[in-house]
C-alpha cells in the first residue's frame, strides 16, 4: 500500500476546517488519535521505522467522553510530498479531489478505544516524512487533532550474502554433496521453491535437487538429486530470494567451484582415434573445437565438434563405457567456419543447449537441445566480422545464461541478453581494445556478479571488465601478456580464492599464467614456453584437476609440434612441464579435459583438425 503513498492534508484540512472542533480527549497527550509506525504491532510507536521491518501503521481512536455510544465516520487522510491520499472503506487509498472527502469507515459506534488497524506488511521504497491525521465526524462536525502524528520510513536495506559451501573457486568440492548460501537475515519461507537456486555443470548439465532452509532460515540449502561429473567446472546462481522483512538481492548472486577428481598418476594411455567424417570420405571437414556435455541426460559426457569446412555440427553420443560410435550431422546456417562454442540451459527446460561462433563470419548460431540429444538451430546473432570467442556470462543477474562475443575484425565485443526461455537480443556493444579475440567468464572481485575477460591479439593485452549488476561493465584492469591470447581460461591456480586466467599465446608460443588479485585486478603474468626447438603454434588451454590431488593442472595444445602437453601445479599456480607424452597425428588443435568413462578422474580427447579425428587418452 506505502509504495506509493505521498501525502498532503492541507486540502482534507481545509475541508473540515469549517466545522472541525480540536477536541480534549481521554487519549494520552490529550490527542484524539495516539499511534503512528511500529514493528511491534502497536506495542509501541516510533518516529523513524525501516522499510526492511514488517511494519504496523495505526493506533488508537479516543472519542470525546460525551461523544461516546453515538454513529460517526471515520477519516484517515496521510500526507507526502503535497498529495492527499485518503483511506476508503476497502482499505484503498485514493488521491483527494473533491469537497466531500471519502470515509474510512462509516456508521462505526463510538467507544471509548477504538482499535485503528490501518496497514500491515513491508514497505518497499523509503518514505523522508509520513503526516497522518485520523479523524470522525459527528452530526456534520468533524473531530480531528490539527497536528498530525508525524514518522519517516527508512529504505529497504538489500539482502546480503555471507557465505557460501562449496566456497568460490573452490578446487575439492565433493560430486553429490550439498550446496548452501547464508545470509545476514532469515528469508521468508513461503516464497522458497526448489528452483531458487539453479546449478549447472559445464558437462554433466542441470543439476535438480531439493531446497531448504535452516540456521533461523538464514542459510538457504541445495541437496542434489544425483552426481556432479568429477573434476568439472559447476555454476551456481540465485536471484530472487525474499527477506521475512521483504528485502532482497541488490543484483542476484553467483559462483563457480570444481569437483574433486579421485587421485590418478596422470599416465596417459591412447585408446581409440575416431574419424569426424562420414565412412570412405577423404575430404577435410577441419573439427575444430568441442564440447563434452551430456546432451542425452544419461549420466555419460557426449561431445558436439563444430566443423569449419563443412559448417556443421558432429554430435557423438557417449555409448555409456567412455566411447563413442555413430554420429549425426547437423549443418550450420549462416556459418563461415565455426569453432569457438559453450554449452548451457538457455531456455530453462532443463536440457543442455549450444552456442557456436563463425570464427570467419559474423554470427553466433544458436542451437537449443531436446534432451534426447539432438540440436535444433534457433537463432543467428549477429556479432561483428570474424567471431573468435563465445562466453556465457548472467550479467542481466536473472539466472539465465546471457552471452559475450568477439569479433575480432569488428574491433569490439557485443552483448546479447537472454529472455529466459532462449531468445537474445542484442544488448550493446564494448570497444575494449585491439583485435579482440579469445574470452573468459569468472567472478573476478568475489562479489557474486559474474565478470568477464577480453584477449587482444593486435595489442596483446588482458582486459578485466567488472559487471556492475545492471547489465553493464567497467574496466578493471588491461595488463600485457607475452604474446597474442589465442585462448583463456579462468581457475584458482594458487587456491588463494582468487580467479587467476590462463592465456595461450600462439605467435609467442607460450601460456601465461596471471593470478588474480580477487579485487578484478591482474598480476603480471608467468611465462611458461611451449616451444619444441624453437617450434610451434599453440592453439588452446584448458584447466583441470588431472591428478587429483586437489589443485589445477593445465593441458595446451599446440597445432605445429602435434603436441598436447600437460603442465602440472605444484599446488602454489606454478607449473612444471611433463615429459612429452601425447600427441596429435598430425595438428593437436585443442583438448577436452573430462570423465569420459566416469571412474572418477579426468581423461582427455584432443581434436586434430587436419586429419579430423578425436583422439581418446584414458588417464
Amino acid at each position: 500500500m506505502f509504495r506509493r503513498i505521498f501525502l498532503l492534508v492541507t486540502a482534507f484540512l481545509a475541508v473540515m476546517e469549517c466545522t472541525s472542533v480540536h477536541a480534549q480527549s481521554a487519549c494520552s497527550d490529550n490527542r484524539i488519535f495516539v499511534g503512528g509506525a511500529s514493528v511491534d504491532s502497536g506495542a509501541s510507536f516510533s518516529l523513524q521505522v525501516s522499510a526492511s521491518d514488517a511494519l504496523f501503521i495505526g493506533g488508537e481512536l479516543c472519542p470525546l467522553p460525551t461523544h461516546l455510544g453515538e454513529i460517526a465516520n471515520v477519516y484517515v487522510a496521510f500526507e507526502i510530498d503535497a498529495v492527499i491520499y485518503l483511506l476508503n472503506s476497502d482499505d484503498e487509498l485514493v488521491i483527494y479531489a473533491s469537497e466531500n472527502p471519502v470515509a474510512y469507515r462509516t456508521n462505526v459506534v463510538l467507544e471509548n478505544v477504538i482499535p485503528i488497524n490501518l496497514f500491515n506488511g513491508v514497505v518497499s521504497e523509503p518514505i523522508e516524512l509520513v503526516n497522518l491525521y485520523v479523524a470522525y465526524s459527528l452530526n456534520g462536525t468533524f473531530y480531528l487533532d490539527e497536528n498530525p502524528v508525524s514518522f519517516s520510513i527508512n529504505a529497504v536495506s538489500a539482502l546480503k550474502t555471507l557465505s557460501v559451501f562449496p566456497e568460490q573457486a573452490s578446487t575439492t568440492a565433493a560430486n553429490n554433496g550439498e550446496i548452501s548460501l547464508s545470509f545476514d537475515r532469515a528469508l521468508a519461507a513461503s516464497a522458497i521453491d526448489d528452483t531458487d537456486i539453479k546449478v549447472f555443470g559445464r558437462w554433466s548439465g542441470v543439476l535438480t535437487g531439493q531446497v531448504s532452509l535452516s540456521d533461523d532460515q538464514q542459510t538457504l540449502r541445495f541437496t542434489p538429486e544425483r552426481n556432479l561429473s568429477a573434476g568439472e567446472w559447476v555454476t551456481v546462481t540465485v536471484d530472487d530470494i525474499v527477506g521475512t522483512d521483504g528485502s532482497r538481492l541488490a543484483s542476484g548472486y553467483s559462483w563457480s567451484f570444481w569437483v574433486a577428481s579421485v587421485p590418478a598418476m596422470m599416465e596417459f594411455e591412447q585408446i581409440d582415434v575416431i574419424s569426424t567424417r562420414v565412412p570412405d570420405a577423404t575430404a577435410q571437414i577441419q573439427t575444430y573445437g568441442a564440447y563434452a556435455g551430456d546432451l542425452n541426460q544419461d549420466g555419460w559426457s557426449d561431445l558436439v565438434v563444430p566443423n569449419e569446412l563443412s559448417n556443421d555440427l558432429r554430435i557423438f553420443l557417449n555409448d555409456g563405457a567412455g566411447g563413442y560410435d555413430d554420429f549425426t550431422i547437423v549443418p550450420i546456417e549462416g556459418a563461415i567456419k565455426p569453432s569457438p562454442n559453450a554449452g548451457a540451459d538457455f531456455d530453462g527446460d532443463g536440457d543442455i543447449d549450444f552456442a557456436v561462433g563463425s570464427a570467419w563470419g559474423t554470427y553466433v548460431h544458436i542451437f537449443l537441445g531436446d534432451g534426447t540429444g539432438a540440436l535444433v538451430q534457433s537463432q543467428n546473432l549477429l556479432v561483428g566480422e570474424r567471431v573468435r570467442g563465445v562466453c556465457l556470462v548472467d550479467f542481466e543477474n536473472d539466472g539465465d545464461p546471457d552471452i559475450v562475443a568477439t569479433a575480432c575484425i569488428g574491433n569490439h565485443v557485443s552483448l546479447f541478453n537472454n529472455d529466459g526461455s532462449g531468445n537474445f537480443s542484442a544488448a550493446g556493444t564494448i570497444d575494449a581494445g585491439d583485435g579482440e579475440w579469445s574470452c573468459a567468464s569468472s567472478d573476478m572481485n568475489g562479489d557474486g556478479l559474474m565478470d568477464f575477460i577480453v584477449g587482444m591479439r593486435n595489442s596483446n593485452e588482458l582486459m578485466v571488465l567488472l559487471s556492475n549488476g545492471d547489465g553493464t561493465f567497467t574496466e578493471a584492469t588491461r595488463i600485457l601478456t607475452d604474446g597474442d591470447p589465442w585462448m583463456l581460461a579462468a581457475g584458482d591456480v594458487d587456491r588463494d580464492g582468487a580467479i587467476d586466467i590462463m592465456a595461450v599465446n600462439a605467435n609467442a608460443i607460450s601460456v601465461t599464467v596471471s593470478m588474480g588479485t580477487g579485487t578484478g585486478g591482474l598480476a603480471d603474468p608467468t611465462s611458461y614456453s611451449l616451444a619444441v626447438e624453437g617450434h610451434g603454434f599453440p592453439l588452446a588451454v584448458d584447466l583441470g584437476d588431472l591428478d587429483g590431488d586437489g589443485d589445477l593442472d593445465i593441458v595446451t595444445s599446440d597445432f605445429r609440434t602435434r603436441l598436447f602437453l600437460i603442465h602440472e601445479n605444484q599446488g602454489d599456480g606454478k607449473f612444471i612441464r611433463l615429459p612429452n607424452q601425447l600427441f596429435a597425428p598430425e595438428a593437436a588443435s585443442c583438448a577436452i579435459l573430462h570423465d569420459r568413462d566416469n571412474d572418477g578422474d579426468l581423461d582427455i580427447t584432443g581434436i586434430d583438425e587436419v586429419q579430423d579425428v578425436l583422439i581418446l587418452f584414458r588417464n
